[in-house]
């Protein structure tokens, strides 16, 4: 178990609660930042106005109902750490881990559990567009732009720092309400690599994969949109800004695969 030191006395006296099976009335709450899989669970902690989230590492995709929570080979909970502890010196928008724990099985097997900071008064794009369509019109044009154009921003940066986010999608984005305004941070690196420097490749699959989120789960986002986000991504970028179309085109093609696997396993 590993605990940063400005919450040790905290985390240590809560940890049966944060990572243990207790489960009592009054002592969590759920914060379900991803529909359809585990909620994160959300813990007050003594003595401070903070709050901290604590995810529960399990497979994803088909393997997830064979192996459940049973992880194999090298520590998911702590190549999330390394990722994160780059990124936040950077000025890349993510959350500060307090704590993680590895918990070892037999051989190379293990359960992990890491715990972060929680972003208040927050909700994932997803949450966030389809509120924002309650505004007015000139409010809801000028907030979508004014998100659009910072989420683009973030990503390049976080890009540009060859960080390569192993789940890009709209659900993994928070907008945090500061004064009025909206702040974004990117969440949850697990299944993440850092590269010396990511290729335009690496970048355009990596957008791929955000703009298959925005259909897969119904975004009201349109073309324009899209179109803006990409503009304010390429610029800068020589290569990218004399043929931007041609790179758009790469980050909206939707395999025939990927309705398949959405359609038989959500």
């Amino acid at each position: 178990m590993l605990v940063r030191e400005s919450y040790r006395d905290q985390i240590l006296n809560q940890q049966k609660a944060l990572f243990g099976k207790i489960r009592q009335e009054g002592l969590y709450w759920k914060v379900s930042l991803k529909k359809g899989r585990s909620p994160i669970l959300c813990f007050p902690i003594p003595g401070l106005s903070e709050k901290v989230m604590v995810k529960h590492y399990r497979h994803g995709g088909f393997f997830r109902k064979l192996t459940g929570d049973i992880l194999l080979g090298n520590s998911r909970p702590l190549k999330e750490l390394t990722i994160l502890e780059l990124a936040l010196p950077k000025g890349i928008p993510v959350p500060e881990v307090v704590a993680l724990r590895v918990e070892k099985l037999f051989g190379p097997f293990y359960r992990g559990d890491i715990a972060y900071k929680e972003i208040p008064d927050s909700s994932n794009l997803l949450e966030y567009l389809e509120k924002l369509s309650e505004r007015p019109m000139g409010e809801r044009i000028s907030r979508k732009r004014a998100v659009i154009d910072s989420l683009a921003l973030t990503i390049k940066k976080m890009h540009n720092s060859g960080i390569y986010h192993g789940d890009l999608n709209i659900k993994n984005v928070l907008i945090r309400n500061v004064e009025d305004e909206n702040k974004v941070y990117l969440v949850d690196f697990d299944c993440s690599r850092i590269k010396e420097n990511l290729t335009t490749g690496d970048r355009i699959r990596n957008l791929a994969r955000l703009n298959r989120s925005c259909e897969k789960w119904k975004a009201p986002i349109t073309n324009t949109d899209r179109l803006r986000f990409f503009l304010t991504y390429f610029r800068g970028d020589e290569l990218l800004e004399l043929n931007p179309k041609k790179y758009v085109r790469k980050c909206s093609r939707v395999h025939i695969g990927h309705r398949i696997y959405w359609k038989l396993f959500g």
